[in-house]
């Protein structure tokens, strides 16, 4: 019986190293450039998990606006849309709203932002949140990439977790069981 609980304890805690293992996230990176029509430079990394499909972060810079680093708002809103989203600046007094020539994210291996060099989509903008009306518009910018798949923060220490509840049971098992001769 003891040596069942014992199998059945390994097994488990196979299964579930395994499990964090197969569930990480990955990010993949992709560098933004672009230009807008008052000659600001759109700069910065943008991380897309391409396994779900969702912008992950985003270190967009846009001259003077500042830093985008919080997503508001993201998905397709329809065939011929892209995939829109929304972030904010670190002051949170301007939004940038972007798109992406793409319906979904899953597999997107990069390209064209919809830009006014393109009119597939609407244009990308960026505006203060005070007055929306007055936009900049995206002129033309593109995602290049991948660069790095960069592991889930904690993925090596959830990993690593049931490998030492493992160990700790093993060796506190050692030490209780009488010795042989």
């Amino acid at each position: 019986m003891k040596n069942l609980r014992s199998t059945l304890f390994i097994a488990a805690s196979v299964v579930i190293s395994l499990m964090s293992f197969a569930s990480q996230g990955r990010a993949t990176v992709f560098q933004a450039n672009g230009l807008f029509d008052d000659g600001s430079v759109l700069a910065g990394t943008l991380s897309i998990d391409t396994n779900i499909g969702t912008v992950t972060a985003s270190d967009l810079t846009i001259g003077a606006a500042g830093t985008f680093s919080a997503i508001i708002l993201q998905g397709n809103f329809g065939p011929g849309l892209g995939y829109s989203v929304v972030a904010d600046n670190a002051a949170g007094t301007e939004e940038f709203s972007f798109g992406l020539l793409t319906d979904s994210l899953v597999g997107y291996a990069g390209g064209d932002m919809c830009s006014d060099s393109n009119i597939v989509c609407f244009s990308s903008i960026f505006y203060p949140i005070s007055d929306p009306s007055a936009s900049t518009s995206l002129s033309s910018g593109s995602l290049v990439g991948p660069f790095a798949a960069t592991p889930e923060p904690a993925f090596l220490f959830l990993c690593g977790i049931p490998f030492a509840i493992g160990l700790l049971y093993f060796n506190s098992r050692r030490k209780t069981q009488p010795l042989v001769r």
